[in-house]
């Protein structure tokens, strides 16, 4: 036996010492426990199941062929179409123009026509069985959503299995005969460069012109509106003229719609959502239109088509696999809720995807820095694992928080990322709108085991719902002690689960994989004098004032600085305790927990300013005589003109 010391080379010596410390650092920085949240309360009795409102709503998708430009490249078959989901009262088998009223909406920011699923079906619902109206709700969606590869993901929900989506999308093994050739980057995709503003206004009154002929029965009947981005949209379509003639007025948005709707938006060409898309562009979009210049804007047009500047909106890690993996995770949360989450084990995502669940699973900067422990290191229900993801708790951009539960089962902390403290945008970091970040409130998991080596075999978090964490008697829901306040009973108000269906159900789905920039471009040129000149028509902003307005502002949105109120043509509805997208998914079927505010006057709304209503309402039924007689004074007063 040899005796004596071991000698390292230095070179190993040195590394040794690095992997020591780095080991000393990791530990340190990972100490589990902390309180644990408390029980929750019994979850409220439904007024009406998912059942019911299936057997009572159709829902259907409705395609229009209309050629894109071939001017860059060419695009697609499938982007030729017009498409967007029409829900009616499945006993309603008339034309649209026989409806009652119809509402069209537009989805806002990197948004599909899905962002509308349970709006849809709710209000559609509630109209026929406490209105006795029969009310079509259509959701539109743009050019972009047609150029997506949704082939394994539907393939996946027919057949209830997520794995057939990731072989498909992973693994090279065909669906139906097609096989995956990748997602698509700028150079894929150059003729999204002519996917601009002129497009869409073209499309949504496309839309509008083939489902109701009648430009005298649109402006009694049909109602335009839109979330987020969607309310400036809606702004545009009012103020757009359709044949480039400011004389002929027939044709003009304002003629053609009987009231506008705005969703945590503004009907305005001027709201906090143009700052959004206006922080995503090239330097020299980013001036105040104002500012813009005409060669400015054919440059920066010319520049999108050639690849010089982006022709999508690229936002850090917000990449089109985030977007299906985001998918995925909701149907695993909906088909299997909870079951524990493999989504790690089982989808080989990129380093690009995973950075960005770091982003979203971090305690502090220091726990970023070092990925330890890791989102996979945690043990989530697949109910849970979506939860940490959308949830205002834990969610940390406004623009993608909703108020769905809180997790239970294990400890759950404060978290002080990306934001040490409560501010909108990150300081130094330019590019980043007022009120895009959010730091109330945050929490996040934290036992992934015992210690640094034990990693993965902490106890298994699950999901209590949003009427499962407190409720009009018991408002508050804290940990066990009663000392961490978590959060409170109007702060949660979206069923997770009627969120899980809203991301993937059906052909389309929640998110945009390709948002055009020319779209981004287009909106701050058409405000300016030059505008008409490259078809953006943006000629009668003024007559915005006389369309009968509804909009509804979220609390804690990024606009919940916004006041309530009620001047002429304008109700400002604001809600409490909602979240961006708590809007559209707020649960309608629990009256005795909380009111759905917005279904219910987004109903209201409309019979109030349809002029002249559809055969259910000309028949004998309670109030209609009253309703009828107000609105057909201004029918006559619009056929007089």
């Amino acid at each position: 036996m040899i005796r004596g010391k071991i000698k390292l080379p230095r070179r190993v010596s040195i590394f040794l010492a690095l992997c020591l410390a780095f080991v000393f650092l990791i530990s340190g920085c990972y100490e589990p426990g902390g309180p644990q949240p408390g029980a929750g309360v019994e979850p409220a009795p439904r007024a009406w199941t998912p059942e019911q409102v299936e057997q009572a709503v159709c829902v259907e998708e409705v395609s229009i062929y209309s050629p894109v430009p071939r001017t860059n490249g060419e695009p697609p078959p499938e982007a030729d179409f017009i498409r967007f989901l029409r829900f009616r009262p499945r006993d309603f088998n008339l034309p649209s123009s026989d409806a009652d009223a119809v509402i069209l909406l537009m989805p806002g920011f990197m948004c599909g026509s899905n962002a509308f699923d349970y709006l849809g079906r709710q209000v559609v619902y509630m109209a026929k069985a406490y209105k006795g109206l029969n009310i079509e709700v259509w959701a539109t969606e743009r050019r972009p959503n047609r150029i997506e590869d949704h082939t394994g993901i539907d393939e996946a929900e027919r057949l209830g299995d997520t794995g057939i989506a990731i072989d498909y999308y992973y693994h090279n093994l065909p669906v139906n005969g097609r096989t995956f050739e990748g997602f698509k980057s700028d150079a894929d995709i150059p003729y999204i460069s002519e996917f601009g503003l002129e497009l869409l206004m073209k499309d949504i009154y496309a839309i509008a012109t083939t489902m109701i002929p009648q430009r005298e029965m649109r402006k009694q009947k049909l109602f335009i509106g839109g979330h987020s981005m969607g309310g400036i949209l809606t702004a545009f379509f009012i103020g757009w003229d359709f044949d480039g003639n400011p004389d002929t007025v027939d044709d003009a948005g304002f003629m053609n719609c009987a009231g506008a709707i705005a969703l945590d938006s503004v009907i305005s060409t001027r709201g906090y959502d143009l700052e959004v898309a206006r922080s995503f562009m090239p330097k020299s979009m980013q001036e105040p239109p104002p500012d813009l210049g005409e060669a400015i804007y054919i440059n920066v047009v010319q520049a999108i088509k050639n690849g010089h500047f982006p022709r999508t909106v690229q936002i850090p890690w917000f990449t089109p696999e985030a977007m299906l993996m985001l998918e995925i995770v909701a149907m695993r949360a909906n088909l299997n809720p909870n079951a524990e989450s493999t989504l790690d084990i089982d989808m080989p995502i990129s380093d690009t995807t995973r950075f960005l669940l770091s982003m979203l699973h971090s305690r502090s900067w220091e726990h970023f820095l070092y990925h330890v422990p890791s989102i996979s290191d945690f043990r989530y229900t697949n109910e849970a694992l979506l939860g940490v993801i959308l949830d205002d708790n834990f969610m940390p951009i406004t623009i993608m928080q909703t108020s769905a539960g809180f997790l239970s089962g294990g400890s759950v902390v404060a978290k002080n990322f990306p934001l040490p403290s409560s501010s909108g945008a990150i300081s130094g970091y330019s590019e980043t709108p007022p009120g895009f970040f959010d730091s109330d409130f945050l929490f996040i998991a934290n036992d992934a085991g015992p210690s640094i080596d034990r990693l993965g075999t902490g106890p298994l978090y699950s999901w209590l719902n949003f009427d499962e964490t407190a409720n009009s008697s018991s408002t508050e829901f804290k940990d066990t002690e009663g000392q961490t306040l978590y959060t409170w009973y109007e702060n949660k108000v979206s069923d997770i689960q009627d969120l899980a269906r809203v991301i993937y159900r059906g052909p389309p789905n929640l998110v945009e994989w390709h948002f055009s920039m020319r779209l981004n471009v287009d909106m701050i040129a058409a405000l300016t004098s030059f505008g008409k000149k490259h078809g953006l028509n943006y000629l009668h902003g003024s007559h915005i004032s006389e369309i009968p307005k509804l909009e509804f502002i979220a609390e804690q949105g990024p606009m919940g600085y916004l006041e309530p109120g009620i001047i002429p043509g304008r109700e400002r509805i604001k809600l409490a305790g909602y979240n961006h997208m708590d809007v559209l998914t707020a649960a309608a079927d629990r009256p005795s927990h909380r009111n759905n505010v917005v279904f219910e006057r987004l109903v209201d709304f409309v019979k109030e300013n349809t002029a002249i209503l559809g055969p259910t309402l000309q028949r004998n039924k309670p109030g209609s005589r009253n309703v009828g007689t107000a609105t057909n004074k201004r029918a006559k007063k619009l056929r007089s003109k």
